[in-house]
Order: C-alpha cells, then sequence, then structure tokens
C-alpha cells in the first residue's frame, strides 16, 4: 500500500537523514518527521556515519548540521549534491564561507526552531 501525504502528515512516505550531533535536538528532529509520517535515517552523530548513510541509503531529503563534532558537514552536502538528494542546513551557526560558496542557495534553518517550522523546512526542501 502506498501512502500518500496529507495535511496531517506532509511528509508520509520520505526519507529523511538526520545529522546531527546533539542528541536531544536529534530526537526532537526525529519525533517531528516521524509524526509528520517520515521514515528517518539516523541520527548520526559522525561525519564517518552521516557519509556512510548518504552512501548506502535511499534518501529523499537530509538535514544537516553545519558541525558534527569539530568536523563540518561540507563532505555530506557535497555527496548528497552529486547524488541529486535535497538537504537543508539546522544550524546554531553560518555557513563557513567555503560552504556558502558550494550551497550558496541551500536552506538554513537557524536553532533553536519548533517541530512546525521544521516539519514545514522539509516539506518545502522536498516540494521544489
Amino acid at each position: 500500500m502506498v501512502r500518500t501525504a496529507d495535511e496531517n502528515q506532509p511528509l508520509c512516505g520520505a526519507r529523511i537523514l538526520i545529522a546531527e550531533d546533539e542528541i536531544l535536538i536529534a530526537l526532537d528532529m526525529e519525533a517531528a518527521f516521524r509524526d509528520a509520517g517520515a521514515d528517518v535515517v539516523g541520527p548520526c552523530a559522525t561525519l564517518a556515519s552521516a557519509l556512510d548513510a548518504v552512501r548506502e541509503e535511499a534518501l529523499s531529503l537530509a538535514v544537516l548540521d553545519i558541525r558534527l563534532g569539530e568536523a563540518t558537514t561540507e563532505e555530506v552536502s557535497d555527496l548528497l549534491a552529486e547524488r541529486g538528494i535535497p538537504f537543508f542546513f539546522y544550524s546554531g551557526q553560518r555557513l563557513p564561507v567555503e560552504m556558502q560558496r558550494k550551497c550558496n542557495d541551500a536552506v538554513l534553518v537557524e536553532k533553536p526552531a519548533t517541530q512546525q517550522h521544521l516539519v514545514g523546512a522539509a516539506a518545502k526542501v522536498l516540494a521544489a
């Protein structure tokens, strides 16, 4: 049975990667996306686990913190772009200059945001 999106589950059927190293934020995002009908991959707290997920999983969308520990997620965003998988950043930081050049039209949702705002951003990026 194929699920279709409705207003209560705007992310129905989407597979969303969460790359976030703050566990409480990651779990909050996971709950928001699951409640909106998405299947969640992750959360990935390290650059290595995020890269593995992008390489190995069928994804509809990715939500990336700009930094996972000391590393930026630039390599992850590059791989997502290469694979044609849309993504947006969810961070309390600005994009580093090099990442900004590469991802100049990427959406940046500033922390903290409500679950509703995150789900809305995800639905908007998926629809684009």
